[in-house]
C-alpha cells in the first residue's frame, strides 16, 4: 500500500463522522454478519478473539486497530474474556467538482474502503484520541461535534504515521463476495440492483460488471436462482403450503410464483412435490428446524447489535446451511427428473404444440400451429410466409408473425412503434425514474417492464411468455438462457436505425411501411440541412453530456451525433473529429477548448445536479456558447436511449429549433 497516496486523498476529502459507540462483548458470545453501514475503524481495548471482514480473519489481542468499508460483512467469535471496542462509524468523499487524476487515484487505492488490521506500536496514542473522540461525541453541542471531527483527523493521523512506519498491508474489499453474501441472506427481501449497490457503497453499473465479470450472471439473476433453489429445498423437505413457500423466498403471487418455477425447472411445484421419489429424499434430509431457517441467516442492522454502551447481546438467527449432495441423493434427485419428465410427456388425452428452438445453433427453426392463441395475448399468431432474419447469433427462420414480443433494448420499442406494432414487454431506462419516455408513454402505459437493458428481469419475461426476444449484445452472457425461454434475435445496439427498421419491418412484415418511414426521413434531413447551412455558415455544434464528474464528448461515430454532423451537415467542433471511438472524457477545465459555437447538453435526473454545477462554474460562464445563449439542455432519454425513428425526428424538430 502506498500510505501517501492515501495520505494525499485523506486531505483532499470531506469527513463527517456518523457515529462512535463503545461496546463491551461477554466471553463465548458472537456477532453475525453485521453489515457495516458507513466506513469504519474498529479498536480493541483489552480482550481476544477473531473479527472477519467478509472472511478475511484478525485474530484481536488487546489494542488492536482494524479497519473496513461500508457493506463489509462484520463477523466477531471466539471471545475468550471480555471484548472490548470501539466502534468508530464515518462517511468520506471526494467534494466536486475535482481533477479526473484525483477520481482515478480513488478509485485505484479506495482508501475508504479497504479492510486492514494492526497493532499500533503507539497504543496510547490511539486511546488517547479515541477516548476524547467519545468523550466529545458524546455531548450535545455542536462545537463538541466539531472537536470530535477534529480529533478524528487526529486519529487518522496519527494511524497513517504508524502505518507509514509499520508497512502495513491492506486488503480491497470484493464486491461480489459481499453481494452474493447479502443476497444469500435476504432473498426473501424485496430489494433492487440499485438498493444493493447503495448498500455497498458503489454504482450499480460497476456492480452489474464486475457481478457478471466473475460469475457470469448479474445479481438479479442471481438472486432468482438462489429463490428458486430454496423453494425447492422447501418443497422437498417440508410440508408448508405453496403460499407459505412463495412468500418466504421472496413471492408476494403464489401463482406468478409457480409459473416462475415452472418456467426455471420444467416442473410445477405441486408435481415437484408429490412425486413419490420425494418422499424418500426427505427421508435421506434430517429434521428440517435443524438444518434450515426460512428467513435465512439474520442480517444484523446498525441497530440490532449496539443497542447497549456496555453489552451487545448474541442474536444467532441461525444459518443457512449450504448440502453437499451425497451420491444417493444425486441419484435420487437424476430419477425425480425423469420420473416427472415421463409424468410430463405421457398425459394421455392432453393436447400439445411444440413452439420449439434452438438455443445453441447459428441457425433457428420457428414453426408454430396456424391459429393458436398465445396465453394472455388478444391476438392470434398465424402462419405466413417464410423468411429468415439474420442476426448476431446466426439467422431465425420464422414462418409466423410474433405477437407477444419482448424488447431488451429500449430503442426497440420506438422502432416497433413507428410500424404500428407494440410490445408485450419492454425494459426501461432510469435516468428521469419513469418507467417510458412522455414522447411514448400512452402507447406503453400497459406494456409489461422487464427491468432494464443492463438488467433485464429474467422473472418477467419468463411470466409474459413472449413468442419473440429480441436482445443486443449488452445481453450476450444470457443469450443462452433466453434462449429457453422463446426465440431470441440478438442485434447489434448501435447498428443504423434505418437499418434495424427494415429488419422490423421485416418480422412484423411491414417492410413498405420501414421504408416508406426511411424515405420520409431522409427527405426531411435533406431540406434541413441545407437550410442549417444557410443559417449557420460553419459554425460548430457540440454534443456533450455531464457524467461520473467529467463531461463525455461524443464524437463523429456516436450514433446520435451522427445526426448532427452526417444527416444535417453540421460542423463538429475538432476534439470530437476523433474516430477512435464514439465519445471521449474531458475535465470541465478542458471544455473551453473544444470552443464551440453552439451546446447541445444532454441531461437527465441523474445527472442534472452534477450539470447545474458545471454551469455555474465561471469556465462554464465563460464559454462562448454560454455567452452568447447557444446551450441547449435536451433530454437523455430521448437523445441517447430510444434510438428509434419517432425519437430520431424528435430530435431532428429539436435541432431545427434551436438552431434556425
Amino acid at each position: 500500500m502506498n500510505v501517501d497516496d492515501h495520505i494525499f486523498l485523506w486531505n483532499q476529502a470531506s469527513v463527517r463522522l456518523h457515529d462512535l459507540r463503545h461496546i463491551v462483548m461477554r466471553a463465548g458470545e458472537q456477532l453475525r454478519s453485521y453489515q457495516l453501514p458507513a466506513s469504519a475503524f474498529l479498536f480493541s481495548v483489552r480482550g481476544s478473539g477473531l473479527i472477519r471482514f467478509d472472511g478475511n480473519v484478525h485474530a484481536i489481542k488487546n489494542c488492536y486497530m482494524a479497519h473496513a468499508g461500508k457493506g463489509t460483512y462484520v463477523d466477531i467469535e471466539e471471545i475468550k474474556d471480555e471484548l472490548e471496542y470501539y466502534l468508530i462509524l464515518y462517511k468520506a468523499h471526494l467534494p466536486l467538482p475535482c481533477r479526473q487524476e484525483l477520481l482515478r487515484l480513488l478509485e485505484k487505492t479506495q482508501p475508504f474502503h479497504i479492510q486492514y488490521g494492526f497493532t499500533p506500536m503507539h497504543q496510547v496514542n490511539v486511546f488517547v484520541a479515541i477516548s476524547r473522540m467519545k468523550q466529545a461525541w458524546n455531548q450535545n453541542g455542536n462545537l463538541d461535534k466539531l472537536r470530535a471531527k477534529a480529533l478524528l483527523y487526529q486519529l487518522v493521523c496519527e494511524l497513517m504515521a504508524q502505518m507509514q512506519s509499520q508497512g502495513i498491508g491492506v486488503t480491497v474489499p470484493n464486491l461480489v463476495v459481499q453481494a452474493v453474501r447479502y443476497i444469500e441472506e435476504h432473498y426473501a427481501e424485496n430489494f433492487t440492483l440499485d438498493d444493493l449497490s447503495s448498500l455497498l457503497n458503489c454504482s450499480s453499473r460497476s456492480l452489474q460488471r464486475t457481478f457478471k465479470a466473475q460469475l457470469a450472471v448479474g445479481p438479479i439473476d442471481y438472486l432468482i436462482q438462489v429463490r428458486i433453489q430454496k423453494a425447492q429445498e422447501l418443497l422437498r423437505q417440508t410440508n408448508l403450503g405453496l403460499k407459505e413457500i412463495a412468500e418466504s423466498v421472496g413471492y408476494t403471487d403464489s401463482y406468478y410464483f409457480s409459473r416462475s418455477f415452472k418456467k426455471y425447472t420444467g416442473f410445477s411445484p405441486s408435481m415437484y412435490k408429490e412425486n413419490p421419489l420425494t418422499s424418500e429424499m426427505r427421508r435421506q434430509s434430517p429434521s428440517l428446524l435443524s438444518r434450515y431457517s426460512i428467513a435465512g441467516q439474520k442480517l444484523w442492522k446498525y441497530n440490532d447489535h449496539i443497542e447497549n454502551e456496555n453489552h451487545s447481546h448474541s442474536r444467532d438467527g441461525g444459518a443457512v446451511p449450504m448440502y453437499k449432495s451425497t451420491k444417493a441423493m444425486l441419484a435420487l434427485n437424476l430419477m425425480l427428473s425423469l420420473t416427472l419428465l415421463l409424468g410430463a410427456c405421457s398425459g394421455g388425452g392432453t393436447n400439445t404444440s411444440n413452439s420449439g428452438s434452438s438455443a445453441t445453433g447459428a441457425s433457428n427453426q420457428v414453426t408454430t400451429q396456424s391459429n393458436t392463441t398465445q396465453s394472455g395475448a388478444n391476438q392470434e399468431v398465424k402462419k405466413s410466409e417464410t423468411r429468415t432474419i439474420k442476426h448476431m447469433k446466426g439467422e431465425l427462420t420464422l414462418d409466423f408473425k410474433p405477437v407477444r414480443i419482448a424488447v431488451l433494448d429500449t430503442q426497440y420499442a420506438d422502432q416497433m412503434i413507428a410500424l404500428g406494432e407494440l410490445p408485450a414487454g419492454s425494459v426501461i431506462t432510469t435516468g428521469d425514474g419513469t418507467k417510458f419516455p412522455e414522447y411514448l408513454m400512452d402507447k406503453l402505459k400497459d406494456v409489461h417492464v422487464l427491468g432494464t437493458k443492463d438488467e433485464p428481469n429474467s422473472e418477467a419475461v419468463v411470466a409474459m411468455e413472449p413468442d419473440l426476444i429480441i436482445c443486443t449484445e449488452f445481453q450476450d452472457k444470457i443469450y443462452d438462457n433466453l434462449s429457453k425461454i422463446a426465440p431470441t434475435i440478438m442485434f447489434d445496439r448501435n447498428e443504423d436505425w434505418r437499418d434495424t427498421l427494415i429488419t422490423f419491418g421485416k418480422i412484423l412484415e411491414k417492410e413498405q411501411e420501414a421504408e416508406q418511414i426511411v424515405k420520409d426521413y431522409q427527405e426531411k434531413t435533406s431540406k434541413l440541412k441545407a437550410e442549417l447551412a444557410t443559417k449557420l455558415k460553419g459554425e460548430s455544434v457540440a454534443l456533450i453530456r455531464p457524467r461520473d464528474n467529467a463531461i463525455r464528448l461524443h464524437t463523429v461515430e456516436h450514433r446520435t451525433a451522427a445526426i448532427l454532423y452526417t444527416d444535417l451537415g453540421l460542423t463538429p467542433p475538432k476534439p470530437a473529429m476523433d474516430k477512435s471511438d464514439t465519445a471521449t472524457m474531458i475535465s470541465l477545465e478542458v471544455l473551453p477548448e473544444v470552443n464551440a459555437d453552439h451546446l447541445f447538453v444532454v441531461t437527465d435526473k441523474a445527472n442534472q445536479a452534477l450539470t447545474d454545477e458545471y454551469k455555474n462554474s465561471s469556465i462554464w460562464k465563460g464559454l462562448k456558447a454560454a455567452k452568447e445563449n447557444k446551450v441547449y439542455e435536451v433530454n437523455t432519454t430521448v437523445w441517447i436511449a430510444y434510438y428509434g425513428p419517432i425519437a430520431i425526428n424528435n430530435i431532428v424538430d429539436e435541432i431545427a429549433e434551436a438552431l434556425l
